[in-house]
C-alpha cells in the first residue's frame, strides 16, 4: 500500500533574518539567489524566504524511507497506475517462461533483476564490497575514442546471464589516495582501443519535477562558448529519442531526455527487458546464445507497464530540508554561492506543465543542478563517450538529498564512487569546476563546516 502524504508544508517555509556588517556579494554570473537583500548605510539586512524544497511535491523527511516516497500531488484517478508502477519497480523479474507472465523476460544478459537492486528508499546501495568485488548496482559503460560501442559487448557490460557466460567479471582497487579508483576486468578491451567507465546508481529525488522543466529554462544557463568569460561553459546535450530531438536531462551524461526513455533504457540495459522504446534484446549480433534465448513477449514491458513505472517515478516526492541550525544553514548557502558552486549547481528552477500531474506545474524547486554538460577535466575523464557527451563531460548532478546519501554506510560520490564524502567530492572537482574547488580550499574550518552543513541539509 502506498502512503499518501497530504500534509501542509507551510511549516517548511523558513524565514530567517540576520545582520551582517559587510555583506559579501555572491560570485558567479549565473548565480540564482533565493533571497532578497536591502541595504541601509553600512548594514545589510538579508531575508531568506525558503520555499519547500520540492514545491507541492515536498514530503516529510523519514530517515527510514527518505526516498521513493509518494508526494501529495496525486489525483485519485492516478492512484491505480502509480500503485501498479510501484509494484513493477520493486518486483523481482523472472527469466522467461515463468508463472507470472507480467514479470518475466529478464535477461538473457543483465546486471540486476529489480529496480530496487540499485535504487533503495534510504539512500544509495554501497557500490564497493569489502572483498574487492562490486555490487550489482555498479555499471560499466564502454566506448572507443570515436564513441563506438564494442562489437561484442555493446555499450554496457552485463555481469549476469540467465544462460551461458556473463560478459565479464570486474574487481576494483583504490590507488593514489582518493584520486583514482582502478577497475580490473577479466576481459581486456583496452587492447582493442575501448575504454570502460564505472557508474554508481543515483538516488531518486523529484525525477518527475525535473522531467517537466522546460527546455527554455535549461537553456537559460547554457554558455557553450563561455561568452561571459567566467570559465564555465555548460551546454545542453541534444539527443534524438523516438524520432525527436530533445535536451537530455537524466543520467550521468544526460543521455535521456525524459523519464520514459530513462526508465526504458534502464530496463533494457540493466535488466535485459524490451519495451516499446527499445524493442530489441540488448544482445549484439555476435552474441548468438543471447539472441536465441526465449523472450518474455514482444515487448516484455508493455507500453501500459512502462507508463505505470513513469507515473510512479513522477509521483515521487522531495524530502523536506533537514536543518538543525538555521543561521549556519543560511551562511552555508551564502558560501555556496560566493565560491561559485551555484554557477553549475543552479539553486532554483520553476517547473513547466504536466497534463497528468497538475500539482507539479509552475513550482519553484531547489534541485541544485542546471541539467547541462560541463567539462570536468582529464582527472575525471574515463574516455567513454555516450551519445554526444565526451569522456570528460558530465551533467551537473542534482544535490537535493545528498546529505541523506552521505549518512548511509558505504556511501560513495562522483560518477565512479571515487569519493567517500561530500568534502572529498568537492576536492576532486576539476575542469570547469577548478576555480570553485580552489575557492573551497581557501575556506577556513568554520566556513567549510557551514558549507557542508548547508549541503547536508538541502
Amino acid at each position: 500500500m502506498i502512503d499518501i502524504y497530504n500534509k501542509t508544508f507551510l511549516k517548511n517555509t523558513l524565514v530567517a533574518t540576520f545582520l551582517v556588517a559587510t555583506f559579501v556579494g555572491c560570485g558567479g554570473s549565473n548565480s540564482n539567489s533565493n533571497d532578497e537583500a536591502s541595504e541601509n548605510n553600512d548594514t545589510t539586512i538579508k531575508t531568506y524566504d525558503w520555499k519547500p524544497a520540492g514545491g507541492n511535491a515536498t514530503v516529510e523527511y523519514d530517515e527510514d524511507e527518505a526516498f521513493l516516497k509518494i508526494s501529495n500531488t496525486v489525483a485519485g484517478n492516478e492512484l491505480t497506475s502509480i500503485s501498479q508502477g510501484r509494484e513493477l519497480f520493486i518486483a523481482q523479474w523472472q527469466v522467461s517462461p515463468s508463472s507470472r507472465a507480467l514479470l518475466d523476460g529478464l535477461g538473457p544478459l543483465f546486471n540486476a533483476n529489480a529496480c530496487t537492486t540499485c535504487h533503495v528508499s534510504n539512500g544509495r546501495v554501497a557500490p564497493f564490497n569489502d572483498d574487492g568485488t562490486l555490487d550489482n548496482s555498479f555499471l560499466f559503460r564502454i566506448s572507443n575514442a570515436e564513441g563506438q560501442t564494442h562489437p561484442t559487448y555493446g555499450g554496457q557490460f552485463q555481469t549476469q546471464a540467465s544462460v551461458g557466460p556473463a560478459e565479464t567479471a570486474i574487481t576494483w582497487e583504490v590507488s593514489n589516495d582518493i584520486k583514482n579508483v582502478r577497475f580490473i576486468s577479466s576481459t581486456d578491451i583496452s587492447s582493442e582501443g575501448f575504454n570502460m567507465g564505472g557508474r554508481i546508481s543515483p538516488h531518486l529525488v523529484g525525477p518527475g519535477l525535473l522531467d517537466i522543466i522546460s527546455e527554455d529554462t535549461i537553456l537559460e544557463y547554457e554558455d557553450e562558448n563561455d561568452a561571459n568569460n567566467d570559465g564555465i561553459s555548460g551546454r545542453a546535450h541534444w539527443v534524438t529519442e523516438e524520432n525527436e530531438l530533445k535536451i537530455g536531462r537524466f543520467g550521468w551524461k544526460a543521455i535521456n531526455s525524459s523519464l520514459r526513455t530513462q526508465n526504458a533504457g534502464a530496463l533494457h540495459q540493466d535488466m535485459g527487458l524490451t519495451s516499446p522504446v527499445n524493442p530489441s534484446e540488448n544482445c549484439t549480433s555476435l552474441q548468438e546464445i543471447c539472441l536465441n534465448e526465449e523472450n518474455g513477449g514482444s515487448p516484455e514491458v508493455s507500453d501500459l507497464s512502462l507508463e505505470s513505472i513513469v507515473n510512479f517515478m513522477t509521483a515521487l516526492g522531495v524530502p523536506e530540508r533537514r536543518i538543525e541550525n538555521q543561521d549556519d544553514f543560511n551562511e552555508g548557502s551564502e558560501i555556496f554561492e560566493r565560491i561559485d558552486c551555484a554557477s553549475c549547481h543552479r539553486p532554483t528552477m520553476v517547473t513547466g506543465t504536466s497534463t497528468r500531474f497538475e500539482k507539479l506545474n509552475n513550482q519553484t524547486i531547489y534541485p541544485y543542478t542546471d541539467l547541462l554538460l560541463h567539462d570536468m577535466g582529464e582527472s575525471l575523464s574515463d574516455g567513454v563517450i555516450e551519445k554526444d557527451a565526451s569522456g570528460s563531460e558530465w551533467r551537473t548532478p542534482p544535490l537535493w538529498g545528498i546529505g541523506i546519501v552521505e549518512e548511509k554506510e558505504g556511501a560513495k560520490f562522483l560518477h565512479d564512487g571515487r569519493a567517500s564524502s561530500i568534502k572529498e567530492a568537492i576536492q576532486l572537482h576539476d575542469g570547469e569546476a577548478k576555480n570553485a574547488r580552489d575557492e573551497f580550499e581557501k575556506l577556513n574550518d568554520e566556513e567549510v563546516e557551514k558549507l557542508l552543513t548547508f549541503l547536508r541539509g538541502i
